[in-house]
């Protein structure tokens, strides 16, 4: 038994209440070493007295079932309710040579002396309390957004366009931070029923306020939309009209830093220490002239604010609750959020909530965010760590099938099934390289990766033009202009989204199963309580796939064209094709 590789830890996402009375136990141990394990809990006999007049703790023998299997590790897994809302727990691993218990304290021999008994050797869930279970707002798991870069998507009001502006999708025009094309909330306005027909449930904007460029990060006044874009009047109906359709609207807020042309900076270049605002900036260096000061910034144009000043957290509260109060957003897309102070989010939180409960709080964080996921700060993150093993196996090709299983576990395993249901999962965004690129341009690859992103759990999020394959290599060469005046092939988006919307186990409702793990080869199965769906990607080179046993001999409805397939020991496949399974 190798014990180097066995483990768990309580109250994490290894040992977590999924709801009010539910807890989720995993287990990790090598690939293949374990052969059963079991989970030790608290009976409903409790302590009990023996013929002999000692007391023993009488125990629930639990049978995990073997969850994933990578390349390096099994995970174990089930779901028990603690008696009286609380637990505690061990494990009994057997390796088919040897049997122990797993503890808190580490490896005990089952017939070790007292060990039965000792009951603070034991893991701990101290208690079930309903408001420490980690809950995004119960919408979010099944909304699809839909992200937009404004000045790039379309234009619905020429008479407020910027000075300078460049003719829609001119050929070779720039697209810096200062190239305007005179996209606006008007333009998104007359575009919803556009929106909507792809199926989408959310639109998540890029900074719409005040600011100098073309993106919108180096904010100038918080509480203006930018003229180039429309007026508060034209946000409020831009939100009303989304609604009306089924469609949520999250904001994107920039409280990590400011413009520089913005008031409060533009005063302390003005006065220097004498500024009112001086502390409201991280100032570094303050000796000699003031244009010759350094400061902590994003970029230069961005200086970073102290959201430790009360007068800053004050003013960033209150531009927070405003637009929520002024034109009834539904969430908040937090830009740079792994700068800012925990304290300060979780302010935010409050603030924010006190407002409207069920506000979406999602931050931009590209790494691991469990210090801002234990239901104090944020309700998901921008998912980027489950999307890239995505685009490396099917759209570049720099992993194989196996790599890919590994590291898309990993990244799903690395949260509770609470958290990944509030996660903002996407392919690419105003920030990355678009998935176009990425796959070269075949949108057979494209099509793939979008039918596995849209089986992920949690909210799901297509960047625009992405549903007519619109190419964009790096930041700016992303944010390209939406070619409206153009004929262009329609992806398969709309059709997922449907899919998606009519079985609950194609997404958040559905548990992943992977049935074959190989370099060219993924089956999995989506399992609920409704039903369950079977997903076959195949990628280099024609040729014939063998079947996993639940599959063969069986006919099935491919959910994508609506054909009939009848399954035999295996199926012949074209390079770069999938299917997605409904057994008849």
């Amino acid at each position: 038994m190798n014990k180097h590789a066995i483990y768990h830890r309580a109250k994490s996402h290894f040992s977590y209440a999924f709801d009010g009375k539910t807890v989720h136990i995993r287990l990790k141990s090598e690939r293949d070493d374990l052969q059963e394990v079991y989970l030790l809990t608290d009976s409903e006999v409790g302590w009990q007295e023996q013929e002999d007049g000692t007391w023993q703790w009488m125990k629930r023998k639990v049978k995990m079932t073997r969850e994933f299997q990578t390349e390096m590790f099994d995970y174990w897994f089930t779901e028990v309710e603690p008696i009286d809302y609380k637990m505690r727990y061990g494990f009994l691993v057997n390796d088919g040579q040897e049997e122990l218990y797993y503890l808190d304290r580490g490896f005990f021999k089952t017939d070790e002396p007292g060990i039965e008994n000792d009951i603070n050797s034991y893991f701990a869930f101290p208690f079930v309390h309903e408001v420490d279970v980690f809950a995004a707002p119960a919408w979010v798991k099944d909304t699809v957004w839909y992200q937009i870069f404004p000045d790039r998507f379309a234009n619905g009001d020429a008479t407020i366009d910027p000075d300078g502006v460049i003719a829609w999708n001119k050929k070779g025009a720039e697209l810096g931070q200062y190239s305007f094309y005179g996209g606006d909330l008007r333009g998104i306005i007359n575009k919803l029923d556009y929106i909507k027909g792809l199926g989408i449930t959310g639109i998540y904007l890029t900074p719409i306020f005040e600011a100098t460029t073309s993106h919108k990060y180096d904010t100038v006044d918080y509480f203006q939309i930018d003229p180039a874009f429309g007026t508060k009047e034209d946000l409020r109906e831009l939100v009303d009209k989304a609604h009306d359709k089924g469609m949520k609207v999250m904001l994107d807020a920039v409280f990590n830093h400011i413009g520089d042309k913005s008031y409060p900076f533009q005063d302390v270049l003005q006065k220097g220490k004498d500024s009112k605002f001086f502390n409201w900036f991280l100032f570094e260096q303050t000796e000699g002239p003031v244009e010759k000061w350094s400061y902590q910034n994003f970029v230069p144009a961005m200086p970073k604010l102290n959201t430790s000043n009360p007068e800053v957290i004050d003013y960033l509260l209150t531009i927070s609750r405003y637009w929520i109060t002024e034109t009834d957003i539904d969430g908040w897309r937090i830009d740079v959020a792994n700068e800012v102070d925990h304290a300060f989010w979780r302010e935010f939180r409050k603030e924010v909530k006190a407002v409207k409960e069920d506000l979406y709080i999602c931050g931009e964080i590209w790494h691991d965010s469990q210090a801002w996921l234990h239901g104090d700060q944020f309700d998901g993150v921008m998912n980027y760590p489950l999307s890239r093993p995505i685009q490396d196996w099917i759209a570049t090709g720099r992993i194989n099938g196996i790599q890919f299983q590994n590291d898309f576990v990993h990244a799903l395993l690395r949260y509770s099934d609470n958290i990944n249901q509030g996660m903002f999962t996407l392919l690419d965004s105003h920030d990355t390289t678009r998935i176009t690129r990425w796959a070269n341009g075949d949108k057979r690859k494209i099509d793939m990766c979008f039918a596995l992103l849209l089986s992920v759990q949690g909210a799901i999020s297509i960047y625009y033009g992405s549903e007519i394959y619109l190419d964009g290599g790096e930041d700016p060469d992303n944010r390209r202009c939406m070619p409206w005046d153009e004929e262009r092939e329609q992806g398969n988006i709309a059709t997922l989204c449907r899919l998606r919307k009519e079985y609950p186990e194609f997404g958040s409702h559905g548990k992943f199963e992977f049935l074959t793990v190989e370099e060219n080869n993924i089956i999995y199965k989506k399992k609920s309580d409704q039903g369950h769906l079977y997903f076959i990607f195949h990628t280099e080179g024609a040729g014939t796939v063998s079947l996993p046993k639940e599959l063969q001999n069986k006919h099935f409805m491919n959910l994508i064209n609506d054909e009939n397939v009848e399954m035999k020991e295996s199926i012949y496949l074209e390079d770069y094709s999938y299917l997605i399974l409904k057994e008849k």
